[in-house]
């Protein structure tokens, strides 16, 4: 309701697009107790080994992105703390709830699209992908995307708890139907994430900010949201091993969760599984 003393500008209706992030986000917030963490490492050294590893496979012919290692440095870090990467099962009433471990690691990845509006696909299976496969999985969620009609498949997921239903018919929808389901976005690339890793440093490499809070999406329990690489002030250990102080680049992490399934000590093995890559960047070329 507007108060009908101020002239409105606009008034733009919620297309599928919108309604499907504020049902989640809305459902996020009126169910869950989010706890979150703000996780701030020096990856001045591992930065350095990334853009290295860049360049020797540029040399082949290649092409990684920062944000492909991001994803299986989240993908190590999961491993070695399962209890994250979970769906809760809870019955507020009873107060009584179930942790779903599950075996697969599926990283929800929000999605810019070229009308400024996004989608959340999944990377699926990541924890047993290379380094590698993640880039090629991205690259073909990409050729997927340009593939899709984002209208239909959006209102086929917002169908789910609105009015919303699928617009195409006719031969229309005959000849988008032929296009075979490993060619284009279907409803199994959405549905089945197991935590939302949220990169807004690929949107402004500039930003000087980072993530406060962050929506768990139910029933996942964890979420990640990945600032810019920023250089600040640090102290360091140089290669005599004494400390020094010098400009540093940092990483900026929230890290939200559930606190009905988990504790803080749930996330400590995920915070040492990242130190220790961080703090040993090497081992990306093993990836």
């Amino acid at each position: 309701m507007t108060n009908n003393n101020i002239k409105i500008k606009k008034s733009i209706p919620f297309d599928a697009k919108r309604k499907i992030v504020a049902h989640a986000t809305g459902e996020s917030w009126y169910n869950i107790p989010h706890i979150t963490y703000n996780y701030e490492p020096d990856i001045t050294n591992f930065y350095e080994e990334f853009v290295e590893l860049s360049k020797k496979l540029k040399s082949e012919g290649k092409k990684i992105s920062f944000n492909s290692l991001m994803i299986k440095v989240i993908s190590e870090g999961l491993l070695s703390a399962a209890d994250l990467n979970s769906y809760l099962e809870y019955d507020h009433e009873k107060c009584d709830g179930t942790l779903h471990i599950l075996d697969e690691i599926n990283i929800a990845i929000p999605w810019i699209l070229s009308d400024g509006s996004h989608i959340t696909p999944s990377i699926m299976n990541a924890g047993k992908l290379s380094l590698e496969e993640i880039s090629d999985y991205i690259s073909n969620l990409t050729n997927k995307i340009n593939n899709s009609d984002i209208k239909e498949i959006t209102n086929i997921l917002s169908s789910e708890f609105s009015s919303e239903k699928p617009y195409l018919e006719g031969k229309e929808k005959d000849n988008y139907y032929k296009i075979p389901d490993s060619e284009r976005l279907t409803k199994e690339d959405f549905i089945y994430g197991t935590i939302t890793f949220s990169n807004i440093g690929s949107l402004y490499r500039e930003q000087k900010g980072s993530f406060c809070l962050l929506e768990v999406i139910p029933p996942q329990v964890f979420a990640i949201g990945l600032s810019s690489v920023q250089e600040k002030p640090g102290v360091f250990l140089d290669d005599n091993g004494s400390k020094q102080i010098g400009i540093r680049k940092t990483l900026p992490m929230c890290l939200a969760f559930d606190h009905r399934a988990l504790d803080f000590s749930s996330i400590i093995p995920f915070l040492k599984k990242l130190d220790s890559i961080f703090d040993d960047p090497s081992v990306i070329h093993q990836w």
